[in-house]
């Protein structure tokens, strides 16, 4: 089961592709952290990682944090391991840390699924929206549904989401 709605983030201290630990502490100071279930394989990340980037930009400007969590076994699936990761965030330009949670304890914390899956939280750190990112990962144009920018604005604002959840639509974590 996915964290519910108003929990706390769990807390993490994970290497980064920038090769530093990144923990909770790390983002005290944004006004929101968002988490993504990311990885370097799925087809489903790979649509989104554009437009990722672009919101990260944006809205790091008005005080939310960015963190993508690759948690996928990388015995069975090598091109997640630590190394594809740092050319993936150089090449693609990550303006976020990207980082490797190799236990797979904090993204079991979250009760994430999927990649991507986008968890919200607060400046409390309590989690105000999760699921995905718009509802047209194939063409940005014809997303109808910016979920991810409409969470944003809202909890930047100080509100609740109008929309706290939606269904994040991707591959499968890969589980150990």
């Amino acid at each position: 089961m996915a964290l519910s709605i108003g929990s706390a983030c769990p807390p993490f201290d994970l290497p980064g592709t920038d090769g530093r630990a990144h923990s909770l502490a790390s983002f005290a100071d944004a006004k929101a952290l968002v988490v993504v279930v990311s990885c370097n394989h799925c087809p489903h990340v790979v649509a989104n990682e554009a437009r990722l980037v672009d919101i990260a930009r944006d809205y790091g400007m008005k005080g939310a944090a960015f963190l993508a969590v690759n948690a996928n076994d990388a015995a069975r699936y090598p091109d997640d391991d630590m190394a594809h990761m740092k050319t993936r965030a150089k090449d693609r330009g990550f303006p976020f840390p990207y980082v490797r949670d190799d236990s797979q304890a904090f993204v079991r914390a979250l009760g994430a699924r999927f990649t991507p899956e986008v968890f919200v939280f607060d400046g409390a750190r309590a989690l105000r929206y999760h699921g995905r990112i718009d509802d047209n990962e194939r063409d940005v144009t014809r997303a109808r549904s910016h979920d991810l920018r409409n969470a944003l604005d809202a909890i930047l604002a100080g509100k609740a989401p109008a929309v706290e959840e939606t269904n994040a639509l991707g591959c499968s974590v890969k589980w150990k």
